[in-house]
């Protein structure tokens, strides 16, 4: 399920001694289509863990996992069926434990917005609890990185590795290197927005002189649409020409990707589709190869 505009908390760049941590494993990428099958929390107070907050979930449909999410996850269907609680029991305790907290995750749009659009469907009910994204605030971190994905934060790090894509030990990895970072930048740090300007593609090129050749954004012309969540379109065009590959203004006979931001707000939507979603489909229609990816998807590849 996804609804039609999230209204959605405030995201915060700063550091804060109380809130709750939170994970999530689901079944695919795609509000629309996936399932959640596991909610994590830890409730931080001081900057200690003082409880935690672990769910399966029997989804509405169940009748056994895709087996790449066990081999990813380790849960399996049996889990499911001898543990999992209904979807909308699940999320009514998971609200009663975080409160009003600010919560705290890696890549935490992913998470908040399968909770969202299940708190909105199942309980009518806005989730807007205000959020901070480790993954924003690791790349303010450690700029030096070429990836920030939680696994790389965890080896950089040396931290724990049992048991990751498990919601509880995936919270605790993602509490952990919220205290790395605050060590790093200070725990008065506090991200400033500055004002918006006009940002062109053209002016991007790579700080890095050697690159993966094998990688799939290598040598390959990358158009943004919609609002991104994960980061600016500044950083986009630079995390695109850090991979070897050529950002874009707009969609041209060399583009490759299309890459869908939240186009709720974007003033170019007509019938649900923007300018550059338009022409892109219409390349495709014309025999252009052109992949049209969610940001999800995008950040998945990093």
């Amino acid at each position: 399920m996804k609804t039609s505009l999230r209204e959605k908390g405030n995201s915060l760049a700063q550091f804060n001694p109380n809130y709750c941590v939170i994970d999530i494993e689901t079944t695919g990428l795609d509000t629309r289509f996936d399932d959640i099958i596991e909610i994590a929390a830890l409730r931080v107070r001081n900057n200690i863990v003082v409880e935690h907050f672990n769910c399966l979930i029997k989804y509405d449909g169940f009748t056994e996992l895709p087996d790449f999410i066990t081999q990813l996850t380790g849960i399996t269907s049996e889990n499911i069926e001898s543990e999992g609680v209904p979807t909308e029991i699940a999320l009514k305790t998971f609200l009663d434990f975080i409160a009003d907290d600010i919560v705290v995750g890696h890549n935490v749009n992913f998470d908040i917005n399968f909770l969202y659009d299940n708190i909105f469907g199942f309980l009518n009910y806005n989730f807007d609890n205000d959020y901070i994204d480790t993954l924003r605030i690791a790349r303010r971190s450690l700029p030096e990185l070429k990836h920030h994905r939680l696994i790389d934060l965890i080896k950089h790090f040396s931290l724990d590795t049992n048991n990751l894509h498990r919601a509880v030990a995936d919270c605790s990895a993602t509490k952990a290197i919220f205290d790395k970072c605050k060590d790093i930048l200070g725990e008065d740090w506090v991200y400033i927005r500055r004002p918006k300007s006009k940002v062109n593609a053209n002016d991007f090129s790579a700080t890095i002189t050697e690159f993966d050749t094998e990688h799939l954004f290598y040598d390959k012309h990358f158009v943004f649409t919609g609002k991104l969540e994960q980061f600016t379109r500044k950083e986009a065009f630079q995390i695109v020409a850090n991979f070897g590959g050529h950002p874009q203004n707009g969609i041209n006979k060399e583009t490759n990707f299309l890459v869908i931001g939240d186009t709720d707000y974007s003033c170019n939507v007509v019938n649900g589709l923007t300018r550059k979603q338009k022409k892109a489909t219409e390349k495709q229609l014309a025999g252009q190869d052109i992949q049209i990816l969610s940001e999800t998807t995008f950040v998945e590849q990093l």
